[in-house]
């Protein structure tokens, strides 16, 4: 087996932005160096990375400036169009004819246009399992061969190795709660608010249990503003970011909410085909088999893959299987020994003006459909899980993203679900001995490293 490196630089590619984390393996595991840098125009979509050369040339500066020695590199692979992650209940069965059965599962999930993919599935053993139990779990990730390359190409471009290219929703379990032990045996929504993407990912007791993406984000808020201001989305993006605030006193009263037009939604989170008095018909959920395996093998024991090992490796070999039936069609919009360590500085949020400004009380307006539906989707996701999990309950939400530490979203989430929410802080737990950002900025950009400290702390779980 190969030996773990002790140094990872984690990479998280948006639509937006291009994050890198460099994280030492310790306990407690070192942040050593973080930069951010604007990903360039039209360089990244939801397929994946159009323009390798630039995207390249951003990482290599971005490196560079922020003092990144390891050339170990974990790179996240997102990306609505790009990857797709389940979690499947299977009836037991051993390795060869699980095997098997997961050929017949990739085929049935591959939502993509090109069949060439990549595959990687692990069983889940959670804690309490019984070995005797009728059924176990199972992860299954899916992605475009072209989306693992053009990863893969990057690295080689700018002199890095792939040590491991993974999936967002176990970089965020290891930076919000492997690395927290508090949150690690509740159950816990984490809501990843992305530029043209937002993922809901459940976990309960620390391990994946129900992952999702909406095929909007950021992006959807920025349109909205401008729309109802008739002004450029340029403008629309800079008022977005000095004005966006949720006005617990302006909300408007049931029956009067702006998002209720004739003719049904107008944008903002709306998941078409779905419909909320039918929460275990959500799309994209996993698929339940209710027929024994015709493979099965009496008296043998599923094989345990573990369930931290990277899903993809640059050595794999595609695999080409028939497009079959897509369990979730492509949206449009989808993009993506150690000394103590120091209080983790808290994330900050943005000073807040006065709510009597007009074009405050204008952005909240425009905005306010989209976040409700994103709090309507974030309580069907919380309604599915329950009745999946009748002895569990999410108790926590976890906001993090480009627009988490938007003034009053986390009152406004726990107040509409009744469930606590706040800014995750995904430099809790950590050592931080970053020298070339000073502890003020550290703290107001916390929010958009938690998949990049995911994937730096990929050799440390």
């Amino acid at each position: 087996m190969a030996k773990q490196p002790g140094v990872v630089v984690g990479i998280d590619i948006g639509t937006r932005f291009i994050k890198v984390a460099e994280v030492r393996s310790g306990r407690p595991p070192v942040l050593q160096n973080l930069g951010v840098a604007p990903t360039p125009e039209g360089a990244v979509d939801s397929a994946g990375i159009i323009d390798k050369q630039a995207v390249s040339a951003v990482v290599k500066r971005l490196l560079a400036e922020t003092g990144v020695g390891t050339k170990q590199a974990a790179f996240s692979l997102a990306g609505q169009n790009a990857v797709v992650v389940r979690i499947l209940e299977v009836l037991r069965m051993n390795a060869v004819e699980l095997r098997q059965h997961m050929d017949w599962e990739i085929q049935r999930n591959i939502p993509f246009a090109d069949t060439r993919i990549q595959s990687a599935y692990e069983i889940i053993q959670r804690p309490g399992t019984s070995p005797t139990d009728p059924n176990m779990e199972v992860i299954l990730a899916v992605a475009q061969q072209d989306a693992v390359d053009g990863l893969v190409d990057i690295a080689d471009k700018v002199g890095l190795e792939p040590y491991a290219i993974d999936v967002e929703p176990l970089a965020l379990a290891r930076s919000l709660l492997l690395t927290q032990p508090e949150h690690q045996n509740q159950a816990v929504a984490v809501v990843n608010l992305g530029a043209s993407a937002t993922s809901i990912d459940i976990f309960s007791g620390g391990i994946l249990s129900f992952p999702r993406i909406l095929p909007t984000g950021g992006d959807m808020l920025t349109r909205a503003v401008a729309e109802r201001l008739m002004v450029s989305e340029a403008e629309a993006e800079q008022l977005k970011v000095q004005l966006a605030e949720v006005l617990m006193d302006q909300i408007p009263q049931a029956g009067s909410s702006p998002f209720s037009t004739p003719g049904g939604p107008t944008g903002g989170f709306y998941t078409p085909g779905f419909s909320p008095a039918e929460p275990t018909q959500m799309p994209g959920t996993p698929y339940m088999p209710g027929t024994p395996s015709p493979f099965a093998v009496p008296g043998e024991e599923p094989t345990d893959y573990g369930t931290q090992s990277p899903f993809f490796t640059p050595s794999s070999e595609p695999t080409s299987y028939g497009a079959g039936e897509a369990e979730v069609p492509p949206a449009p919009f989808a993009v993506p020994g150690e000394p103590e360590p120091p209080s983790a500085p808290e994330p900050a949020v943005p000073a807040t003006q006065p709510v009597g400004d007009p074009r405050k009380v204008e952005v909240f307006l425009a905005i306010y459909p989209v976040l409700e539906e994103l709090v309507a989707e974030v309580r069907r996701s919380i309604e599915y899980f329950r009745s999946r999990n009748v002895d569990a309950d999410v108790s926590l939400i976890l906001l993090t993203g480009g627009a988490a530490i938007m003034p009053g979203l986390d009152q406004f989430m726990a107040n509409s679900l009744g469930i606590p929410a706040m800014v995750a802080n995904p430099l809790k737990g950590l050592q931080v001995s970053v020298k070339r950002h000073g502890p003020d900025w550290i703290a107001s950009n916390a929010h958009l490293f938690s998949v990049a400290i995911g994937m730096g702390l990929h050799a440390s779980f």
